[in-house]
């Protein structure tokens, strides 16, 4: 389910590997399946996602993680005996929730490939996106140990490494890794974005690889980090927290024109990136 970066990019790639002979895919936006018709991505599109998913061996559910309970429900009447069904999702407690009772006892597993960038639609896809990334696998206790199995021999296929992780953990980990710096990229360009026409204008004339590298994932989808957002809200809301405390002593040591203070911060954020990022 689902033609874009993510969803066009498993099928290509899961191509490209002899893993699959037939795509095909349903979406709710109907230029992005002619799109992916175009380009063969996929092979054709199909009127709806229980017939996307019906007689299939693997349905990937690539849509915004608060529509997935609702796809397995639909697909679930139509799946074949045995078939897979995987997502792709930034959030998995979450996802496994939503869509694990909902479907056959061992069918689904949950996975987050760790990849992807800003651009968005069938466009975007790439049968190499996965070459050298990291494919989160999350298995549960209703988990065949067959089908997780098969699902990283998959993953390791198109180019990806596989790593198991606990939903909770990776909740945790990609909370911090992924999702407060989207919350970050997007709040700056949006206060950015309120600046006077003759600003932004020069703005323009005058690119930086600072305002580039800090705002560039907030060129991502509002809707799928919308469901993020949401659906990892436990995780989101204290980080968020701990940077709105980071930015309020930042603007009061500014304020006060505290040098002696504000290098303290400053370094602080430095010693910060060297622990999360060295080299």
């Amino acid at each position: 389910m689902g033609a874009g970066q993510i969803g066009g990019s498993v099928a290509l790639a899961a191509r490209a590997a002899g893993a699959v002979t037939d795509v095909v895919a349903w979406s709710r936006t109907r230029e992005k399946l002619e799109r992916a018709v175009a380009l063969g991505i996929i092979d054709r599109a199909a009127p709806s996602a229980a017939e996307a998913a019906r007689g299939a061996a693997l349905i990937v559910l690539a849509a915004p993680v608060r529509s997935l309970g609702p796809l397995a429900a639909e697909i679930a009447p139509a799946l074949a005996p045995g078939a897979l069904v995987i997502d792709v999702g930034s959030v998995k407690a979450a996802a496994i929730a939503a869509v694990e009772p909902k479907l056959p006892p061992g069918a689904f597993v949950a996975c987050h490939p760790v990849a992807g960038t800003e651009r968005v639609g069938p466009d975007a896809a790439s049968p190499l996106l996965f070459e050298g990334k990291k494919c989160v696998v999350c298995p549960t206790a209703h988990s065949s140990e067959g089908a997780v199995a098969t699902i990283e021999r998959l993953w390791a296929a198109m180019g990806a490494e596989p790593v198991r992780m606990d939903a909770q953990l990776h909740d945790r980990v990609l909370g911090a890794g992924s999702h407060l710096p989207h919350v970050a990229a997007y709040t700056l360009a949006a206060a950015l974005g309120g600046l006077p026409g003759d600003v932004v204008e020069a703005m323009r004339r005058l690119p930086t690889t600072s305002l580039r590298d800090t705002t560039r994932v907030a060129a991502s989808s509002p809707a799928m980090w919308r469901d993020i957002f949401v659906d990892n809200r436990d995780q989101v809301l204290p980080l968020i927290e701990a940077l709105a405390e980071q930015v309020a002593a930042l603007r009061a040591a500014v304020s006060a024109s505290d040098g002696p203070r504000i290098e303290e911060l400053l370094e602080r954020g430095r010693a910060g990136r060297e622990r999360l990022v060295p080299g």
